[in-house]
């Protein structure tokens, strides 16, 4: 069972037996650290990691940090409000807080994010280096855009691939219409021309949000198929075992 830890900036689930494991790092959508990112929690930890998701919303009252996925203008003015350099701040307290275990070997830390999440999960590969062993972003908006959607969005993420060190894996929803397929080229044709380790997949037929069970957005096909994706790719990088 997940529990909040480091008085209430993340939720950590620690996987069974004793010995050394990597460690991953979870990024939220917009709608905050709700069920369905408690459990993913939960279930990525059983495939034998010692999972954190912080809070990217702790700045905010108590109150408006999880969010109904009814509700897309509160999440959408929430994420309006976060800022690049404090989303920066919060990854590497979340990555400290995972060397800091004496389960975690500190030399294999992952991070995937989803959504907003999965623009900063791409983004951590660049501003951690060498600290983030590979990446999965799921449906990262903006991650090919020339300028933030808001104010505090001020990094643009294809500016930067030169620093990356981890290993990419970006997954898409074909029908995605806040990604449209000439963004998802941008990011292919950057990270080929930087020579970087990466795989793109596209699921026909899924849209934005497709992983997440409990939005009307779920595509049970393509979220299994991603899940499986997911899982290969990070046991190939990260050593797990095999399910």
């Amino acid at each position: 069972m997940g529990e909040w830890v480091d008085r209430g900036f993340a939720f950590r689930a620690m996987p069974e037996g004793k010995g050394k494991v990597p460690g991953i790092v979870i990024l939220m959508e917009a709608y905050g650290v709700n069920k369905h990112f408690r459990g993913l929690t939960e279930r990525l930890s059983s495939w034998g990691m010692v999972a954190v998701t912080p809070d990217l919303y702790h700045r905010l009252p108590q109150e408006r940090r999880v969010v109904s996925y009814e509700d897309r203008e509160t999440a959408m003015n929430n994420l309006s409000r976060m800022k690049d350099a404090e989303a920066r701040e919060d990854i590497a307290r979340a990555v400290r807080l995972l060397k800091e275990d004496p389960r975690v070997d500190g030399g294999r830390i992952a991070v995937v994010g989803f959504c907003m999440g999965g623009r900063l999960a791409f983004l951590s590969s660049e501003w951690l280096g060498r600290e983030i062993h590979c990446a999965v972003c799921f449906y990262g908006g903006g991650i090919g855009a020339q300028k933030g959607y808001f104010p505090g969005h001020t990094e643009v993420p294809l500016a930067h691939v030169g620093k990356i060190d981890a290993s990419l894996l970006l997954l898409y929803g074909e029908a995605d219409s806040f990604i449209p397929a000439e963004e998802r080229k941008a990011v292919s044709d950057s990270l080929q021309k930087a020579g970087k380790k990466f795989r793109i997949v596209t699921y026909p037929g899924a849209g934005h949000g497709f992983f997440c069970e409990d939005r009307s957005a779920y595509h049970k096909e393509a979220a299994e198929a991603a899940e499986k994706e997911m899982r290969s790719f990070l046991g190939g990088c990260l050593g797990l075992p095999v399910s």
